[in-house]
C-alpha cells in the first residue's frame, strides 16, 4: 500500500506543505476504513481562485477517481475524499453481495 501526494502551482511554502500534510492524513483515513486499497495518489492543484484535489484510489480490480474544484484548499480535498469514500462503500456493498449470491447457489 502507497500513498503519493502531488502539489502543483502553489507558490507559498506553509500553504504546500499544508496542502501535502492534509491530504496525507485524508488518504491514509481511507486506507484505514477499506483494508483492499493498494495505492491512495492524490493531487492538489492550485490555479488563480480555484483549487482542484482529484483522488485515486486502486483497488484490486477497480480504480475509483474524484474529482472536486472549490475556493478553499480544506473543503475541496474533503469533498473529493468524502465522495471516492462513498464510491468504495458502493463498491464493498456490490462486491459483498455478488459474494452472497454465489453462495447460495453453491
Amino acid at each position: 500500500m502507497s500513498i503519493e501526494v502531488n502539489v502543483r502551482h502553489e507558490t507559498e511554502v506553509g500553504k504546500k506543505k499544508f496542502a501535502e500534510a492534509y491530504a496525507e492524513v485524508c488518504a491514509e483515513q481511507i486506507v484505514e476504513k477499506f483494508n483492499k486499497v493498494d495505492n491512495v495518489h492524490v493531487v492538489v492543484d492550485h490555479q488563480r481562485f480555484l483549487y482542484e484535489a482529484e483522488f485515486v484510489v486502486h483497488v484490486k480490480g477497480h480504480t475509483i477517481e474524484a474529482k472536486e474544484h472549490a475556493e478553499n484548499l480544506r473543503s475541496a480535498i474533503d469533498t473529493a475524499a468524502a465522495r471516492v469514500t462513498k464510491q468504495l462503500r458502493k463498491l464493498a456493498s456490490k462486491v459483498e453481495a455478488v459474494h452472497l449470491h454465489q453462495a447460495k447457489h453453491v
